[in-house]
């Protein structure tokens, strides 16, 4: 009869009953194997998840970028029609303007009334004719008109009596001498002009005379009441343009008298004075007409001016440019 060995319970050590066997090399390398493997395989997992993402991103992107083609090239369309339809408005806009321009500049009654010419001057005496007498005297006034002068200039002042007076500056020291102004005295009171006075408007020139009181305007009214008088107003006076306009409405010369200035102020004066005289360019209206019909715009403006006042080219060569090339 076999008997065995009833087993033996094991030795109880408790301080070694938590600790866990070690390993072998062989069950250590396993599990680092398994371990990489896992890692492999999340890794795979991650690399497939993103691939996937970056090609939903890239599919959303090509939409997005044909969207954003698209619009690009309906807002290239849209800007190349809208340039196209201003350029035709533009074109359409400048001929129209150029023949319209054209057409008015060429036949003006077309849109403005014709004025009147109230005389035809081709040859005005600058101070009644400075240069062959003293300037601005009865006795030049009298020469230009015996050559047959169609108009006479002069130029206007007023005395401390409010008489108006016929001289070229206010101050007398260049033409009498007398260093004071025609303003301060009476008419009375004015010193005679030189028996030789200097030329302005040319070098090296005098003009002399007998005749050397300064005249008033309403004399030189007197004395040639069917010549047309350029009048110079000198000074912005308000005195003096209401004195020179009631002048010409007692003599009855609105139709053959022009007046103004080269300043644009006391040509508005004149005008507001007494609008049925004729008023002169100022040199402010002159640039301004000049642009206007270099510009295409002349033909469009009502213009109130009835004359030019024009130095001669001459007179300008010989005093400034003829004595610098020289």
């Amino acid at each position: 009869m076999l008997t065995t060995k009833p087993p033996q319970a094991p030795t109880q050590h408790p301080e070694r009953a938590c600790v866990p066997e070690p390993l072998c090399c062989s069950d250590a390398r396993v599990r680092m194997r398994l371990r990489s493997g896992a890692a492999r395989t999340s890794a795979l997992c991650r690399w497939h998840r993103l691939g996937a993402s970056s090609s939903r991103r890239r599919r959303r992107w090509d939409r997005r970028s044909g969207v954003r083609r698209a619009g690009r090239w309906e807002t290239s369309r849209t800007v190349a029609e809208m340039s196209s339809t201003a350029a035709f408005y533009l074109l359409s806009t400048l001929g129209g303007y150029l023949v319209t321009s054209f057409l008015l500049l060429k036949y003006p009654t077309l849109l403005h009334q014709r004025k009147k010419q109230r005389f035809l001057s081709k040859h005005i005496s600058h101070r009644g004719g400075a240069g062959e007498n003293l300037e601005n005297t009865m006795a030049a006034f009298q020469h230009a008109v015996t050559i047959g002068t169609d108009m006479l200039e002069l130029d206007c002042h007023i005395t401390k009596d409010e008489q108006v007076v016929v001289s070229h500056d206010e101050n007398l020291k260049r033409s009498t001498g007398v260093n004071v102004n025609i303003s301060d005295l009476k008419y009375c009171e004015l010193p005679p002009y030189l028996g030789k006075l200097d030329v302005a408007f040319q070098k090296a020139c005098q003009c002399e005379g007998k005749d050397n009181r300064i005249p008033l305007l309403k004399e030189v009214f007197e004395a040639f009441p069917n010549t047309p008088i350029n009048i110079d107003i000198k000074v912005n006076n308000n005195v003096l343009i209401k004195k020179v306009s009631e002048l010409v409405k007692l003599y009855r010369r609105e139709h053959i008298t022009v007046w103004g200035n080269a300043s644009y102020e006391i040509v508005e004066k004149c005008y507001k004075e007494n609008s049925d005289i004729p008023i002169l360019f100022s040199l402010q209206r002159v640039l301004l007409i000049l642009g206007l019909f270099f510009t295409g715009l002349l033909p469009f403006v009502p213009i109130r001016e009835q004359f030019f006042e024009i130095p001669m080219p001459s007179i300008i060569l010989k005093q400034w440019v003829l004595p610098k090339t020289t």
